[in-house]
């Protein structure tokens, strides 16, 4: 099965192989939901199936693919898979490479598990830059982390594939006693991954609301003051957003982000969106946690002044095939306080850090994943310590500490958590190198961001 999307690869661009799999992938899956609604999708598998083993053989399979519809009006109309689609049907050789790929498919029984194979094998072996999808390991870790309700409006304002949406669901629906899927909504600027989204949603069961067509969230805003959790992952360090006297004369609660970089923008579009009980988890790069350019030092002085920050978590770097940038985890929350939201113990004036950099393993070639079991104690860490579950929170060399707001204002407001975790004694070489190298990488994302800014300021004279 993975020869033929590999073959398929081969034949064309590995984005536009991978799309159109996933809409063979969708169709499988989709074939037990098409016996009960046959209206429901065009084709059907059986006229794939049928198609592979050469009957209709006037109609290429990459024709029948672009025509498939999902059943939601705010995805009517093609997508770019869709026009790719069409421009590779008159090739037999793509013709035979799908006709194997279906094939191979229908002997397996189950198949949403294999959409998410495919979507996490796109973006180890072929993704780059913002063509990539966040790990389940890491949509699923946090998700626990945030621990959403089957009340809980959740949003993710970059969906991508829609995996965060997915996560929170399936906790939400896990810890209710209807089992029913919270209310989901999502946003993203690119429409070719709201229809994997939507294909996504629909193999699992679920609804969410994605809008009316393609958003940048981040340009538009979102609607204030309206969710209990918002999940996202928005791109890392990202440069040339448009900075315009729109963006400029925005009323940033905790002060402009820098020109080159939105880290800051992406936070503050975020926290505007939670209610007044409401919780988010952000992935960023880890130099939003300690750059040092006054604008940014300034907006995470204010962010914990409001102590809207409840836990900064770093990863282990090369973690992302799309960049080797660090990243960290960030913990907001509008109240600390002791609630059912939040958990039994109030952190007011507390913030929880968390070196989790040395929890990667090596998985095939060189690519690395955050580990099973250091995706369950940083779980179990963060639940200790809001006071969810039975285990006591206690600070461990090594691994994590919680921190008074008073100790973080004398380190200059810096958020890196290696400041604060002490190393476990004796420190073996190889730890301090990791330790290290994360620190060094929180750097690098620093001296990219001063190389942009004095570009520009060259360029202009």
């Amino acid at each position: 099965m993975w020869d033929a999307v590999d073959g398929l690869a081969g034949l064309a661009s590995p984005l536009i192989a991978y799309h159109v799999a996933l809409r063979v992938f969708f169709l499988h899956g989709l074939r037990k939901l098409q016996e009960a609604d046959s209206a429901r999708s065009w084709p059907t598998w059986e006229s794939l199936v049928a198609r592979a083993g050469g009957q209709g053989a006037e109609r290429p399979l990459a024709q029948l693919l672009s025509e498939v519809r999902l059943p939601e009006a705010h995805l009517q109309g093609r997508s770019r898979s869709t026009e790719d689609l069409i421009a590779l049907s008159p090739s037999p050789a793509v013709d035979r490479r799908l006709g194997a790929l279906v094939l191979a498919l229908d002997s397996v029984d189950e198949s949403h598990d294999l959409f998410e194979d495919c979507l996490e094998r796109f973006s180890t072996r072929h993704g780059v830059r913002g063509e990539y999808y966040t790990a389940r390991a890491i949509t699923g870790l946090m998700a626990s982390m945030l621990a959403p309700l089957e009340t809980d409006r959740i949003l993710d304002p970059v969906c991508g594939s829609g995996g965060f949406l997915v996560a929170a669901a399936q906790h939400a629906a896990a810890g209710s006693r209807a089992g029913r899927p919270p209310a989901l909504h999502g946003l993203d600027v690119n429409n070719e991954a709201r229809h994997i989204a939507m294909m996504r949603l629909v193999l699992h069961g679920l609804h969410a609301d994605i809008g009316l067509g393609p958003v940048d969230s981040l340009h538009n805003g979102l609607t204030p003051s309206s969710f209990d959790v918002v999940l996202a992952n928005p791109p890392f360090n990202m440069p040339n957003w448009d900075y315009n006297d729109k963006l400029r004369n925005h009323a940033w609660a905790y002060g402009p982000p820098p020109k080159g970089n939105a880290n800051f923008a992406w936070l503050q579009r975020i926290l505007e969106t939670l209610n007044a009980t409401g919780r988010a988890g952000v992935l960023l790069a880890a130099g939003a946690a300690t750059g040092s350019r006054v604008g940014e030092r300034l907006i995470r002085q204010r962010l914990l002044e409001d102590d809207v920050v409840a836990a900064i978590v770093a990863l282990p770097s090369k973690i992302f095939r799309h960049t080797k940038t660090a990243a960290c985890i960030w913990l907001l929350s509008k109240d600390k306080s002791a609630n059912p939201r939040w958990g039994r113990h109030p952190r007011q004036g507390h913030v929880l850090f968390i070196d989790a950099s040395r929890t990667a393993e090596r998985v095939a070639g060189r690519q690395h994943v955050l580990s099973r079991a250091g995706a369950d104690r940083i779980l179990r860490t963060v639940s200790a310590w809001r006071g969810i579950g039975a285990e006591a929170y206690e600070d461990q060399e090594g691994w994590c500490h919680s921190v008074t707001l008073e100790e973080i204002a004398a380190r200059n407001h810096d958020l890196l958590p290696t400041r604060y975790v002490k190393p476990t004694a004796p420190t073996s070489r190889s730890t301090e190198i990791e330790a290290l190298t994360h620190e060094l990488y929180g750097h690098f994302d620093q001296a990219a961001q001063l190389e942009r800014r004095l570009r520009e300021l060259l360029e202009k004279g």
